[in-house]
């Protein structure tokens, strides 16, 4: 989820709400955790590396830590920076500080404490934390742990000495000569194919992805010092650089002020929000030309896109020049998943939620980005993220902050994917087509197209009643 200013929930706190709230991202952190056995019987277990993490229905990632004695599941998310678990942490000291995370809808508090922490092997002996007491809300043994920017820790601004600043730039302080970057590799359930649920490394990669370090690096974008508590994992997509299911691009102009290319979006990574959050003229071209789709409003959920589970739904984003199609079982998503009951389409079908979901939540006035990529994104690429701007590190080049993305996603292997786990293993995708679009591919909307015929149908009846008068004053011509 995103820090700072951010708004919106992860999709699993929505449930905690009675689905109530709209599945968007939240202020500096989650506001909540579930029982993420909730979602246990979605999850697998073969892994092939790193730090082992625990899917849950494609819905939320979680590590084992170990802080002071205990273990604790804990969710990665890039979009918030602190580390907070529910329950009692024992050999651990109190520092006589207290720090609150602001949420949309709740908060959540407690005393800063420091703990000794290992996690997947890397240890910090005096790890500041914020210990929330357990309620429904927040079970005990559970929590977040942040992996975005420092400048974003509430912890940081009221522990202000150097065991207060993140866990990673603790572990990049600790060793200088490291590269300080860390690898996400995200795993998908009911994928008949890959079967890892997926993994984090810190300051190395993985052997079977080490291809990652030959890909551009794509920088950071910075926001305004001024809003330094902003900042995210934001990198820019290329012009034109989404093609829709027909093949075509899909039009775009960014909000961000001081984008040199209008037609860059600026894209948050986050892997701790479910449904990645895009503008809604890109969720309408991406779903609403497949027979049966349907734009609705689902309580705690927001609007969303239900297209037939059946539907094949191709999308292609491309950073640096470099193409990453998505997934087919990522474009959607069974509402089951989610908790929800079955849904049906405009045309009786099973129905399944589109995964590119449209802002549920107000950006502000001048946002300092354009679309938030999650879960569903980030499960077709192997993430590295520098933080070398961030710590006051820098890699051998003198280069960070930026971002690595690998694809990992195999256009003919999803189709095939694809076909086994939605069709039965029969291909049907061929009978389904597209419905004819609204426009030209211009950029021009019906409303346009509308009045151009107007326009046209009054041109000819002026002409027509032009015609009709000349004649007429011909006509009394050769009688006089």
């Amino acid at each position: 989820m995103l820090g700072t200013t951010f708004v919106s929930f992860v999709l699993y706190t929505s449930f905690l709400f009675g689905l109530s709230q709209a599945l968007h991202i939240q202020v500096r952190g989650r506001s909540s955790l579930s029982s993420n056995r909730v979602f246990r019987r979605e999850s697998t277990s073969r892994e092939i590396g790193g730090l082992t993490l625990d899917n849950t229905a494609d819905v939320s990632y979680y590590a084992e830590i170990l802080l002071g004695n205990q273990t604790f599941q804990v969710l990665i998310d890039t979009g918030s920076s602190d580390l907070w678990v529910a329950g009692e942490v024992s050999p651990s000291t109190d520092t006589g500080f207290n720090a609150s995370i602001q949420y949309a809808a709740n908060a959540v508090g407690g005393p800063v404490k420091e703990a000794r922490l290992n996690l997947g092997g890397h240890i910090v002996e005096d790890q500041a934390f914020l210990q929330i007491p357990p309620d429904e809300a927040n079970e005990e043994g559970t929590g977040i742990l942040g992996l975005g920017p420092g400048s974003g820790s509430f912890i940081a601004t009221q522990f202000g000495k150097i065991g207060g600043v993140t866990v990673l730039e603790r572990i990049f302080q600790q060793n200088i000569s490291a590269p300080p970057f860390m690898t996400i590799l995200l795993g998908r359930t009911k994928d008949p194919t890959d079967f890892f649920t997926g993994s984090i490394t810190v300051a190395e990669v993985l052997e079977e992805y080490h291809d990652i370090l030959n890909v551009a690096k794509l920088n950071v974008t910075k926001v305004p010092d001024t809003l330094l508590d902003e900042q995210h994992h934001q990198i820019l997509l290329d012009p034109d650089g989404i093609v829709g299911p027909d093949g075509k691009t899909i039009p775009f102009v960014t909000d961000v002020e001081g984008t040199e290319n209008k037609k860059q979006a600026t894209v948050v990574l986050d892997s701790g929000f479910t449904l990645p959050q895009v503008p809604r003229t890109v969720s309408d071209a991406i779903y609403s030309r497949f027979y049966g789709s349907e734009f609705v409003q689902i309580k705690g959920l927001g609007g969303v896109w239900i297209v037939p589970c059946e539907q094949e739904v191709n999308v292609t984003f491309s950073f640096a020049g470099k193409e990453y199609p998505i997934h087919p079982l990522d474009m959607t998503m069974h509402p089951s998943n989610v908790n929800l009951s079955d849904i049906s389409t405009a045309n009786g079908e099973m129905g399944c939620l589109g995964t590119f979901q449209p802002f549920t939540y107000d950006k502000g006035r001048t946002p300092s980005y354009d679309m938030v990529f999650g879960m569903a994104f980030m499960r077709n690429v192997y993430s590295l993220f520098n933080y070398g701007g961030y710590s006051g590190n820098t890699d051998e080049e003198g280069i960070g902050p930026y971002v690595q993305l690998l694809s990992i996603t195999d256009r003919a292997e999803a189709h095939s994917d694809f076909v086994t786990a939605r069709l039965g293993g029969i291909d049907t995708t061929g009978s389904r087509g597209l419905k004819k679009a609204n426009n030209s591919g211009s950029g021009r909307t019906p409303m346009f197209l509308y009045i151009v015929a107007v326009v046209v149908v009054i041109a000819v009846l002026i002409a027509g009643a032009v015609l009709f008068v000349l004649r007429r004053r011909r006509r009394r011509r050769r009688l006089g």
